[in-house]
């Protein structure tokens, strides 16, 4: 019998084992593993008795997820999964172009909305959609289609057991699982491609690694576009877990919403540590129910770890690395008193390759360095993305074959000690990680010349808090400029994480040898002077 990659199994499987057990709770309600999965398959359902479902390039339809955290999202995701679908999760915080941008990237079979993302649904966004859209909504009037179409809603609940309802459609491991988008260096969003045997090693290897069990309550803090989601879910869903989704309004508050649920699983980038503890809601003992704490997505501090022993001294904590190009995360390491330090930066280290992965370091010249040496991070394995959407070029740049295996350059600058342990020491190129966000600066530039009309331009990150961007910093050469206008123009380009929070006019653009925009000097320029 061949194996069923389809990511929903998991919830098929717990909702026959154990169909009463807590799956998904948000806002004071929870849905069981029964009903999950009924409402998951009616979705799919829905989806393939529809006239429009097909696939016209041999992999799955692809299906939109026009959703925000909450259980009608993990509904309107697990139906595509359940049907046999790619899902691509679509942000509500997009502006509208880049929303109409994925769209035409995608060829999307279907959208499934949940109450906000219908809202989204323009005359211009529906002109683009694909003609089947399905809201999860209660309120089957909340659901839009195209124009001249009849609206459709998922269908309700009802009273059939799990057993007899189908099970996920059979997914083979070259079948796309998801796609989720990052930015891009040209101004255009890059699609990753994560094959379903990537996704379903990462969800089976990291709940076992991790130790998580069927007892568990864990935090789910991201939006479906962070491929943070998949680990929070996906993981939790493996072990047959409970998922508590901190709502978005509440997220300086989660200290407390974390005691009152009594979760025994924190799943954060690191920075919310930092914020938590900048509104003083982080206190000794204040998290004594949490077992395991996840901790990426971000250069791990020193001291985030030391504040956060004292708020949950009984956790075992876990910080694990890994570009979206590798499922989640590929590198780790659970973090003792003795964890190996990175040089010079007072970050815990990124640890060595997680089951199924593999690392190494590499030169210009893709020739591999000795213990010690800086230079490219390289991850190779089993969780490798099958590449970017429409991109076989850059496919190919990115994940070139090294010694008769494919692997996956990073773009990280790293080093492996003599233990054989693995140092981030920050971006090769000009990406770089805001608020947990990754972020192609070059894709802000773009923009910012298209709306300023000014060549030459330079994004900078800026502030830094504890190694961490918290921000960006535009610089334009101009003698003046209509800061509030250029910014109110971004707004409607691009996510709210990667416009600048302030916009400067230089009559001298640094630049450097190469004649390019120097952002070094950029940011020396902020060091010696701040905004």
């Amino acid at each position: 019998m061949s194996t069923n990659y389809n990511l929903a199994s998991a919830i098929h499987r717990h909702g026959l084992q154990t169909p009463d057990a807590v799956a998904v709770a948000y806002k004071g309600q929870s849905v069981s593993y029964r009903e999950l999965a009924e409402r998951a398959a009616r979705l799919a359902q829905e989806l393939r008795q529809s006239g429009h479902w097909s696939a016209d390039d041999g992999q799955p339809p692809r299906v939109g997820i026009l959703a925000s955290r909450g259980i009608d999202a993990c509904v309107a995701l697990l139906g595509a999964c359940w049907a046999g679908a790619s899902y691509v999760p679509i942000g509500l915080k997009l502006p509208e172009e880049r929303i109409l941008t994925i769209l035409s990237l995608c060829k999307l079979t279907a959208i499934v909305a949940d109450a906000d993302g219908v809202k989204l649904l323009s005359e211009r966004v529906r002109a683009a959609c694909p003609p089947l859209v399905i809201c999860t909504a209660s309120d089957p009037d909340a659901a839009l289609a195209k124009p001249g179409e009849s609206p459709a809603a998922a269908p309700g609940g009802g009273s059939s057991s799990p057993q007899g309802l189908a099970a996920p459609e059979p997914m083979a491991a070259g079948d796309v699982a998801y796609i989720i988008f990052t930015s891009g260096t040209t101004g255009v969003p890059k699609g990753v491609m994560i094959s379903a045997a990537a996704a379903r090693h990462y969800a089976q290897m990291i709940a076992r690694h991790l130790d998580l069990r069927a007892t568990d309550r864990a935090l789910e803090t991201c939006e479906l576009t962070f491929d943070f989601s998949v680990h929070n879910m996906f993981s939790t869903w493996e072990a047959g877990a409970a998922l508590h989704i901190l709502p978005a309004t509440v997220v300086m508050n989660a200290v407390k919403f974390v005691r009152n649920a009594q979760l025994t699983v924190w799943n954060s980038v690191p920075s919310l540590v930092g914020m938590l503890r900048q509104v003083k809601t982080l206190h000794a003992d204040s998290l004594k129910d949490l077992r395991v704490t996840v901790f990426g997505g971000e250069a791990l501090p020193e001291g985030t770890v030391a504040a956060w022993r004292v708020a949950a001294p009984n956790t075992a904590i876990f910080n694990l690395y890994g570009p979206t190009e590798a499922t989640v995360f590929c590198l780790g390491q659970a973090v003792e008193h003795d964890t190996a330090i990175t040089a010079g930066r007072d970050f815990i280290a990124i640890g060595t390759p997680l089951p199924g992965n593999e690392a190494m370091i590499v030169d210009g010249h893709k020739q591999v360095l000795a213990n010690g040496e800086a230079g490219e991070l390289a991850v190779a394995g089993v969780q490798l993305a099958d590449g970017y959407l429409n991109e076989p070029q850059l496919t190919a740049e990115r994940f070139p074959t090294i010694n008769g295996k494919r692997w996956y350059l990073t773009g990280d600058l790293a080093s492996v000690d003599a233990a054989g342990t693995f140092h981030c020491l920050g971006r090769i190129d000009n990406q770089v990680k805001v608020l947990g966000y990754r972020v192609e600066l070059e894709e802000i530039d773009a923009h910012l010349r298209a709306v300023s009309g000014i060549d030459l331009v330079g994004a900078v990150a800026w502030p830094t808090v504890d190694g961490m961007a918290r921000g960006i910093v535009g610089f334009v050469a101009a003698s003046s400029l209509d800061s509030v206008q250029v910014i109110r123009d971004l707004k409607a380009r691009l996510p709210a994480y990667m416009v600048p929070n302030q916009l400067v006019a230089l009559a001298s653009m640094p630049l450097n040898q190469s004649g390019k925009v120097d952002r070094q000097a950029l940011r020396k320029r902020l060091e010696q002077d701040p905004l």
